[in-house]
């Protein structure tokens, strides 16, 4: 019986791999896909990360307005404790908790009493892994932990969300946002593209043995864009190719 279930598990997961392999044929290519099945494989046996840092100081008017049922809204406090208690929001608690400590915002679109979409913004460096930390330059904000709801999905929310969230810094005399996403994640990316976000650099991790080994480009660097970890002292750009 065991031997059966560990089967159809094996399976399951097998089919799952091949289902999200021609997704991205479907909607990125075949090169796309098979840099993302070998970047995803690297990562079973070493941790190796490519990230393309974006920066968008614009706002795409095509982008910057909701349907009517829906609301734009900061979160905080009791509404975040509330949605904070349902597991498939994805905000644990411990993470909420240490966000606001350190006085990260949470903009978010409603639907109703529903949580259809958020993001989170950071003014200050910011943890990215359980050793890194994100550095940038101040007079930008860092959008991280973007988030739709699956039944919100294809409503192009995630779009929507940065745009108003970038508009909302602007107004506070901020010159744009940054963020950084991993290079395989072509989702993402092309939803960041498409309402204007540009290319200023990547960022690569590897670590071996317990010590980082840290490449910012120097056009990451620009913008203050630098991972950093207080563990182990970053090996020079040059040493990781």
């Amino acid at each position: 019986m065991q031997a059966r279930q560990g089967a159809a598990i094996n399976d399951m997961k097998v089919a799952s791999v091949i289902s999200s392999v021609q997704r991205a044929v479907r909607n990125h290519g075949v090169l796309a896909a098979t840099y993302d099945v070998l970047v995803r494989s690297m990562n079973r046996f070493v941790y190796l990360k490519s990230f393309q840092c974006i920066v968008i100081e614009r706002v795409n008017p095509e982008f910057s307005s909701l349907p009517a049922h829906l609301n734009y809204v900061r979160l905080e406090g009791a509404s975040l404790s509330l949605f904070g208690g349902v597991k498939e929001n994805e905000l644990p608690e411990g993470f909420v908790r240490d966000a606001l400590a350190k006085g990260d915002e949470c903009y978010a679109i409603l639907d109703g009493k529903t949580l259809a979409s958020y993001g989170w913004y950071s003014k200050t460096p910011t943890l990215v892994d359980r050793d890194l930390r994100l550095h940038f330059n101040p007079q930008y904000v860092y959008r991280y932990k973007g988030f739709t709801s699956e039944p919100y999905r294809g409503q192009r929310l995630h779009a929507v969300g940065m745009m108003l969230g970038l508009n909302e810094y602007l107004n506070r005399g901020f010159k744009g946002l940054v963020a950084y996403v991993e290079s395989n994640n072509f989702n993402c990316l092309k939803s960041c593209y498409r309402v204007g976000y540009k290319n200023c650099g990547h960022m690569r991790v590897l670590r071996l043995a317990g010590r980082y080994f840290i490449q910012n480009r120097q056009s990451c660097i620009d913008y203050g864009l630098e991972l950093q970890t207080n563990f182990f002292a970053a090996k020079p750009s040059s040493e990781l190719v």
